[in-house]
């Protein structure tokens, strides 16, 4: 049997090799975009600010800023993703890179969470990093906003980001991140500017959430979409979220369900990800659902849900999952009042959309049904 080998085992094994000896390939992509959520503020300039920091003296000085003191992502981003950054900055393959533009954005009143740092890395290339979803209650609502709006805040802020940072150098481009991070990878170079497409070399999306059906038929992503990968583990449910983009290869995970996501799980071979020929039967049946759930919602459910939602998380107080992690019993008894302050109409809608998920769980699970469609369930419900 196949012994695993993790993101991190694949620095150990190859990090010695330059990117001249073995070129760029999709697992530095998932390394570099998980260093992202390293907070760079104060060490990396901003976008459009002159100058650059070597990769591993900007990591030396924010592990003596740390002084000791144990770096938490939050609830949902891994505690080892320090541990793959440091690694990281110690190997020869990314450790002379030239960390600049370094930007982290998170604004309630837009509900926006934006983040990313761009890479000049030994092969003369640029790689720009988008961070995924962090800690922060507002920018998992605005993942969600994504279902109903055509772009996000920072999708927007995206492009924009991707356009600043490709006219301060003029090397060639690659972007990418994990979960939001991947889509704001590709995103970003569908919404730049043409001469800035020009110089893409390659956009990698690791399993972040799709896009609308609009976008992927618009010109400007047919200008890119050959030079667009999405890598999803054999379950994902985020990377099939929506449409997902072309060139979509399925990858390995020693985890199961939503685990999967973490891309710490993923196996690796070599300079590439083991990959698999389909995804698997539990992945497929979830991801028929979900669509079929969402397909069932109107426009206005879709927000209203969202709303009742994100209302009921913000009642709690806190910020962050991390803040509402630690203040389980405040923060819950806060969100139980909001809920209970709902009148008879708004629950019954709640309780109505609960119930379509349910079904439609049990919609694709039944054979006679799978190829029903949405429309046919829609007029069931």
């Amino acid at each position: 049997m196949k012994k695993f080998r993790s993101i991190t085992d694949y620095m150990t094994w190859r990090g010695d090799l330059t990117l001249q000896q073995d070129p760029f390939n999709e697992v530095d992509s998932v390394i570099l975009g998980m260093a992202s959520f390293i907070d760079f503020a104060g060490i990396v300039p901003p976008p459009g600010t002159p100058g650059t920091v070597r990769f591993d003296a900007a990591m030396a000085r924010y592990m003596a800023e740390l002084d000791g003191e144990q770096a938490h992502f939050g609830v949902i981003i891994p505690d080892q993703t320090l541990d793959l950054a440091k690694q990281a900055s110690e190997c020869p393959r990314y450790a002379d890179a030239e960390l600049f533009a370094y930007e982290n954005v998170v604004d309630e009143a837009k509900e926006m969470q934006f983040a990313a740092v761009t890479f000049r890395l030994s092969d003369g290339s640029m790689f720009v990093s988008f961070r995924g979803t962090d800690d922060t209650i507002v920018g998992w609502k605005e993942d969600f906003n994504m279902y109903f709006q055509d772009s996000v805040p920072a999708q927007e802020r995206a492009a924009a980001y991707l356009n600043c940072v490709a006219g301060q150098y003029p090397d060639k481009i690659r972007t990418g991140g994990h979960s939001k991070g991947g889509n704001l990878a590709i995103w970003s170079v569908v919404h730049a500017a043409p001469e800035v497409q020009a110089r893409l070399i390659q956009a990698y999306s690791n399993d972040g959430p799709g896009f609308n059906h609009a976008m992927l038929r618009s010109p400007a992503y047919l200008a890119v979409r050959d030079r667009c990968m999405t890598y999803v583990p054999q379950s994902s449910l985020v990377g099939m979220l929506m449409e997902p983009a072309d060139n979509v290869k399925i990858i390995y995970s020693t985890q199961t369900g939503l685990l999967q996501h973490d891309p710490f799980s993923w196996d690796v071979e070599r300079n590439h990800y083991n990959y698999l020929p389909e995804r698997s039967a539990f992945g497929e049946h979830n991801d028929a659902a979900l669509r079929l759930w969402v397909d069932s919602m109107t426009e206005e459910e879709q927000r209203a849900l969202i709303g009742d939602l994100f209302e009921v998380l913000e009642s709690s107080g806190a910020k962050t999952l991390t803040e509402m992690d630690n203040n389980k019993r405040k923060a819950f008894s806060a969100m139980r009042k909001t809920i209970q302050g709902y009148d008879r109409e708004r629950r019954k809608r709640i309780n109505r959309l609960v119930g379509r998920l349910i079904s439609a769980q049990i919609t694709v699970a039944l054979p006679e049904n799978i190829t029903a469609g949405a429309a046919e369930f829609k007029s069931k419900l």
